[in-house]
């Protein structure tokens, strides 16, 4: 029951971290002769402007990088062996992670702004931690 619950939460992550490592692969497969030649229909056309656009990949590290810490205790958590004293760990570092992040989600060119105007992530933070 567990193992699935974890899979399918993770699973997002899993694929972005694909992605990124994935990126000089993509941006290759985007500029080859062959590719170029392919009919492309508007969700191709999509991915590759994704793939050529820089900001994606460094928004993506930087969500991915803030989340690493409880996809690892996501993984300890599918393992079939006692690995709680990791588990709390990994749960301290995701806090650090995630504190140490707040200042880059706040970076409009990466990821804009919010839809209500003068809405920052430290007012999301109080919104859900009540600081």
């Amino acid at each position: 029951m567990l193992r699935g619950a974890t899979t399918r939460m993770a699973s997002w992550f899993y694929a972005m971290m694909r992605v990124l490592r994935q990126k000089d692969v993509l941006k290759s497969t985007i500029h080859s002769i062959m590719f170029r030649d392919l009919a492309k229909n508007d969700k191709v056309s999509g991915a590759v402007m994704d793939i050529k656009n820089e900001v994606f990949f460094k928004a993506l590290y930087i969500l991915l990088r803030a989340v690493f810490p409880a996809i690892r205790a996501l993984r300890f958590a599918d393992s079939n062996k006692p690995m709680m004293d990791k588990i709390y760990f990994f749960s301290q570092r995701t806090q650090m992670a995630l504190r140490k992040s707040v200042d880059f989600f706040n970076e409009t060119e990466v990821f804009g702004v919010f839809a209500e105007g003068d809405v920052t992530l430290a007012d999301e933070i109080n919104e859900v931690w009540g600081e």
